[in-house]
């Protein structure tokens, strides 16, 4: 059986593994991003400061350019050092799928993806191997500031595994961000490989409801071939940004919230009211099926909202401060 749009399961087309085979012709591993797009990238987003100490506006629309490996590209091998001080190794982990997952200790994506990878390692961990990699400091600050010593680096990913209760592999890249940037340099990068070692699938902004349609896809057709699912997947995830990410730039300190308001203005206050909404909103943006239009459009209208009110409320009561006594 596989899963419809809307979360229910239906009979899935028998002549769908076979076109996906049939199509899948592994490439050699290269970014869809156009020559022109790839040169503004690296001037908004320069290599020689992949660890930046201050997160801008232009690093935000760097990434929204970014388009990630397409499905039918080989996927990059990488030798990566593990938490627990193994080796992991691309070329060793072939013969079951794997779904790579870049992330950030202080990236509010990150944080606010993290129910939703738990829920996909409980209902497909046994089949695909779950692997995520620690990149580059998303919103550095006076806590927790750029990497600059690989110790350092892993020191932090221990404690990303350990606060978050990551059951799967957590790995360190380089300090250069060798890794991620054989992968398109997408920031949150989620790729899922096929057993053969071909990219199958991969979302640029975190994980939605189409990776799980993508990874049934995928293993309905024996774990091989590509594209499955929508293949890429594009769109911005933030609804579960909004509602429990806040504690991702918190992470960095005051500085990285500075900067953050400063790259994407308003985010805070979204976020904040995001946390506070939580209750109600948790069960639509913290999920693994589809949504229906309107209701991704009332998702993000109520924190939106809230977010409106706080601000009045607080222009308000500081307006009435201005005011003399007896005016």
């Amino acid at each position: 059986m596989h899963p419809d749009h809307d979360g229910t399961y239906g009979p899935r087309d028998p002549d769908a593994c076979g076109r996906m085979l049939e199509t899948s012709v592994m490439t050699p591993t290269r970014s869809s991003q156009p020559v022109g797009a790839e040169r503004l990238i690296e001037v908004l987003d320069p290599t020689e400061d992949f660890n930046f100490r201050h997160f801008r506006m232009r690093h935000m629309i760097a990434e929204l350019l970014r388009t990630g490996l397409p499905p039918g590209s080989r996927a990059p091998d990488f030798e990566l050092s593990s938490t627990d001080g193994a080796v992991i190794r691309l070329a060793d982990l072939r013969g079951q799928p794997m779904l790579l997952h870049f992330v950030s200790y202080t990236c509010p994506v990150t944080r606010g993806g993290v129910s939703t990878m738990r829920e996909l390692h409980r209902l497909y961990g046994e089949r695909v191997r779950f692997v995520e990699v620690l990149a580059r400091q998303a919103h550095p600050g006076e806590r927790h500031g750029a990497y600059r010593s690989l110790e350092g680096k892993m020191e932090e990913a221990r404690d990303y595994g350990l606060e978050e209760r990551v059951p799967w592999l957590v790995a360190t890249d380089d300090l250069e961000g060798t890794t991620q940037r054989a992968y398109g340099g997408v920031a949150a990068g989620i790729y899922l490989i096929d057993s053969l070692g071909t990219v199958a699938f991969c979302g640029t902004w975190g994980q939605g409801p189409e990776l799980r349609r993508a990874i049934d896809d995928l293993l309905a057709c024996g774990g091989e071939g590509a594209p499955v699912g929508k293949g890429t997947d594009r769109r911005p995830h933030l609804a579960a940004a909004i509602v429990a990410g806040q504690s991702g730039p918190l992470r960095g300190g005051r500085r990285a919230l500075i900067d953050l308001e400063l790259g994407f203005p308003g985010a805070n206050m979204l976020m904040g009211a995001g946390r506070i909404a939580r209750p109600l909103l948790a069960p639509l943006a913290l999920r693994t099926t589809p949504l229906p239009a309107a209701t991704r459009i009332a998702l993000l209208a109520v924190p939106c909202g809230v977010g409106a009110a706080i601000g009045l409320a607080v222009r308000r009561r500081r307006r009435d401060a201005d005011i003399p006594i007896g005016g």
